[in-house]
Formats: structure tokens, C-alpha cells, sequence
């Protein structure tokens, strides 16, 4: 995004993924070309805080803030996937005679540091996506818990009818955004563990030289040849019948 996008949301609304109101867009840092390095958010509790521009997506006329686990998954998943469909494009290759045995090994080595270092990071990445998911399911389990309590007290006469029905609704907005971050975490971390695996053989070496033997003749059924001189240079001739 450049200036000319983000100044008409000065002042507006910023949701989450999941259609959760975050707070106001109230700052935009930029350089002279007009290209944004980050933006500020006055957050619904009162705080101030400031977010890199590429967290930020437009959906509509709806500015949104992206996760930045979320932008860190998507990254490592596009960054897997490229790696694993060039090494496999290497091995083609080589086979085909395209690249020789030195640019094979050379490409393989970096191809394998690049396996080792996104392997790591993706490690890390799947930590945290685990730990927000924890999280997000004891959230459910307090959001589920109060709806009970609330239940009780409407159907024991405590709460009123309209309380209770503007409490339900709070409640189960929360919940829909609780489970649908949930889902997504779950499916990025399903996701970037089938990308590890399919990338564990990255850069490992495969290819293999074949020693072809030199085609000899073969000769008539039930019939051997065998050549030599004679002493004065003559060629010798002894033709073997096969019973």
C-alpha cells in the first residue's frame, strides 16, 4: 500500500481477519516516495500501538490487520514449497543431461542450507501457532462456561430477557471469532508440518550415473567364431557347430 491507498481510512475502523474491531487507524509513517513503513492503531483499550505495513490488507473498502504469525506461516509455506519444486526441478534436469555434475552439487549444497534454515524457522513458527491455539482453546472454554452461567440465571429468572439476549450475542461473536482463528491456526499448522516432510529430501544428492556396458553382437543360434593368425599371418577361422 501506498499513501494515496491508506489516507481515506484515517480515523476509520480496523478489524482482524475474523471481523473483529481492533481500533482506529490514527498514524501512517512513510518515506518521501509515499511507500508506508507502518502505521499506528489507537486499540479499543486505550492503548497506542504500531504495526508494520505489510500486516495490513484491504478487504473492500474494510482495512485489515493481518496477524503476524499469520503473515510468518503464509511466508514459510510460499518459501517451502518454491524450494521443494526447484530442487525437484534440479533433479530433472541433471537426469536429462541439462546441468552438469558440478553445477548439480553446487546448486544441491545451497538448496540444502536453504532446507536447514527453513526447517528451523518453520520449527519455531509451528511453536507459536501451537501456543496461540492453546490459548484460543481456553478461551473457548471460558466463553462456553459463561454461556452456561448466563443460561441458568435467564432460565432461573435472574437475568431478564433483554439482558440476557444482548449478553448472548457479545458472547457468541466471541466465540465465532475464538473458533474461526482456531480453525485457521489449526490448518497452518497441519499445512507447514506436510511441507517439512515433504522437504526433508531437499538437497540430499540422488542422482545417479548409470555404467552402461559395450553392446556386443550377438551371434547366430548354434553358431561360434573364433578369429587368430597363423604363423605366417594367415587368419584362422573355426566354426563350432552347436549339437
Amino acid at each position: 500500500m501506498n499513501m494515496n491507498d491508506l489516507r481515506k481510512f484515517v480515523g476509520k475502523t480496523v478489524k482482524d481477519p475474523y471481523g473483529k474491531d481492533l481500533g482506529k487507524l490514527v498514524g501512517i509513517t512513510s518515506n518521501i516516495k509515499g511507500e508506508i513503513s507502518d502505521v499506528s492503531l489507537e486499540l479499543y483499550n486505550g492503548d497506542f500501538a504500531s504495526f508494520p505495513s505489510k500486516q495490513l490488507s484491504l478487504n473492500g473498502m474494510t482495512l485489515i490487520l493481518l496477524y503476524d504469525w499469520a503473515i510468518e506461516a503464509e511466508e514459510l509455506t510460499r518459501e517451502l514449497d518454491l524450494l521443494r519444486r526447484r530442487d525437484q526441478a534440479l533433479n530433472e534436469l541433471t537426469v536429462s543431461g541439462d546441468v552438469n555434475e558440478a553445477m548439480y552439487e553446487q546448486l544441491k549444497e545451497q538448496f540444502r542450507q536453504a532446507r536447514d534454515d527453513l526447517l528451523k524457522r518453520s520449527g519455531g513458527a509451528i511453536q507459536k501457532l501451537a501456543e496461540r491455539a492453546q490459548m484460543l482453546d481456553e478461551k473457548v472454554k471460558v466463553i462456553q462456561s459463561l454461556m452456561a452461567n448466563n443460561k441458568m440465571h435467564y432460565t432461573s429468572g435472574e437475568i431478564a430477557e433483554d439482558g440476557y439476549n444482548l449478553a448472548n450475542e457479545s458472547i457468541q461473536n466471541g466465540l465465532r471469532h475464538f473458533l474461526s482463528e482456531k480453525k485457521n491456526i489449526d490448518e497452518q499448522i497441519n499445512g507447514l508440518i506436510a511441507l517439512r516432510d515433504s522437504a526433508e529430501d531437499v538437497g540430499i544428492q540422488t542422482k545417479e550415473t548409470e555404467t552402461k556396458s559395450p553392446q556386443v553382437p550377438e551371434e547366430p543360434a548354434g553358431l561360434t567364431k573364433t578369429i587368430g593368425l597363423t604363423k605366417t599371418g594367415g587368419p584362422i577361422v573355426v566354426v563350432r557347430m552347436q549339437p
